[in-house]
């Protein structure tokens, strides 16, 4: 699989941008500040519906304008094309109304389109999955499990959904407007359900990504001690009727705190050494940003084990962190026959003669490109 070329319409810096992509290694290089990750976050958005960056997409339409609109020519043995346009629909309260096509056919649900053009990106915010809090990490093994398993997708989605209704319900009886908690157990058992499901693949999912982690992390840090990972579940196991009671025996404090206290949506995925001690709290920031790479790097594999296709791989200006042994290694890490989009200040993090047939682009300021002879 492979972006041929993208179109941008009114996306952030870019009035409109046509960019032709090598099948292999490309290259985006230009000043701090003029658009070059944009470039991949519209890519993001092609793959995901969403950007990488976490940002809603009134700040991604440009400045003056009223709506967006993004295309990707993607050769998966075929050509497709996929589309996503979002307009603004109330100025003032901007309201987003947003459309995601494959070949001219309108996606009803998220689920119809995520997955589809596969893309795992690179980007220095990645370390925010070591150093951030258990809802960054929740966030990033979630995304890829659905990118696998879009059942496991739609099971979340239902699962939030019926967290936020017994959430409700929880804050309605402590405030005394709903006297009969009894308005709790069918809430309880569907939580039950999807619970029992979100872990038991969340388990088996984490022993295949960590081998895949352990292996890369050694691959870039060669002689260094690898973390484990340890998936930290709330509830002794994973089955529904022991979720079920759980829930029942803990209804008094979830009433008198207006949520829900155990669950999926309190797991964490831990890094220790082989001592128990927490990775975070002893490695240098070297060590955290390879861990995070090769966290990137586990979600390649992953995915192209079960879709048995190639991903497009977004390296977001990351070299520059990065020391010479440990750029040198991921170079080789990510030489595995990937269409690959770099972004980089300039070439000189890389040595351009290890990539042959590789396209080359300069940005500008103002949100031109042109592409360059080397």
């Amino acid at each position: 699989m492979h972006i041929d070329e993208i179109n941008l319409k009114n996306f952030r810096n870019y009035s409109s941008l046509a960019i032709s992509f090598s099948p292999g290694v490309n290259f985006i290089m230009g000043d701090n500040g003029v658009g070059k990750s944009n470039i991949l976050e519209a890519i993001s958005i092609l793959s995901n519906v969403k950007s990488f960056r976490n940002i809603t997409d009134a700040e991604i339409i440009q400045w003056g304008q009223t709506s967006y609109y993004a295309t990707a020519f993607v050769n998966d043995g075929e050509m497709k094309k996929y589309e996503v346009g979002c307009v603004i629909d109330n100025e003032q309260e901007k309201k987003i109304r947003k459309r995601v096509k494959i070949d001219g056919n309108e996606a009803g649900r998220v689920s119809d389109y995520y997955g589809k053009l596969l893309t795992v990106i690179f980007s220095p915010m990645d370390i925010n999955i070591i150093n951030g809090a258990p809802e960054v990490r929740r966030k990033f093994f979630d995304s890829v499990l659905s990118k696998i398993d879009i059942s496991y997708m739609e099971t979340l989605n239902e699962f939030k959904k019926v967290l936020v209704s017994r959430n409700r319900i929880l804050k309605l009886i402590r405030e005394r407007k709903v006297n009969d908690t009894r308005q709790l157990d069918p809430w309880d058992t569907l939580f039950a359900e999807k619970a029992s499901v979100i872990i038991s693949k969340r388990k088996s999912y984490v022993e295949r990504f960590a081998a895949a982690f352990k292996t890369s992390y050694g691959h870039i840090a060669e002689h260094e001690e690898t973390p484990e990972i340890f998936y930290d579940q709330n509830s002794e196991n994973s089955e529904t009727a022991h979720i079920h009671r759980i829930l029942l025996e803990k209804r008094v404090r979830d009433i008198m705190a207006g949520s829900t206290g155990m669950g999926p949506q309190r797991d964490d995925f831990i890094l220790r050494n082989q001592t128990g001690a927490h990775f975070v709290n002893y490695a240098s920031q070297g060590q955290k940003r390879t861990a995070a790479i090769a966290m990137k790097i586990a979600e390649c594999e992953i995915i192209e084990e079960k879709s048995k296709r190639k991903s497009v791989i977004l390296v977001d200006d990351i070299f520059s962190e990065l020391d010479e042994k440990r750029r040198r290694n991921m170079v080789e890490v990510l030489s595995r026959g990937n269409q690959v989009i770099f972004t980089m200040v300039n070439s000189n993090s890389v040595n351009m003669s290890d990539f042959p047939g590789s396209r080359h682009y300069m940005v500008n300021t103002g949100g031109t490109m042109q592409e360059l002879d080397v």
